[in-house]
């Protein structure tokens, strides 16, 4: 089952623990709870922003955000994947509901 079958909300409820630079290849997040450090790919730190700013709250939403009037599959499934991979990083919160 995909997020996308499910309805699902991701937000970033520790946003100001955040320290984000954008480079024209990337951009580097900086944890300052953690102390971690997440490269991000420049359509990833996109997405991130999107998500950080409350612009985005899962794949369809943050496709639309990005530009994409009707999304493919393929891109709603990447976006989702994102989503996945942020919150396994700690990055975002996702629930159900």
């Amino acid at each position: 089952m995909t997020l996308a079958q499910v309805q699902v909300n991701c937000g970033c409820s520790r946003a100001d623990h955040f320290a984000i630079q954008h480079w024209p290849d990337g951009v580097v997040v900086y944890d300052d709870t953690s102390g971690s450090l997440h490269a991000l790919t420049p359509v990833a730190g996109e997405a991130f922003s999107l998500i950080q700013t409350r612009q985005a709250s899962d794949a369809r939403s943050l496709a639309q955000a990005m530009g994409l009037v009707e999304p493919a599959a393929e891109e709603l499934d990447m976006l989702e994947s994102l989503l996945v991979q942020f919150e396994s990083m700690g990055l975002i919160e996702c629930t159900q509901g």
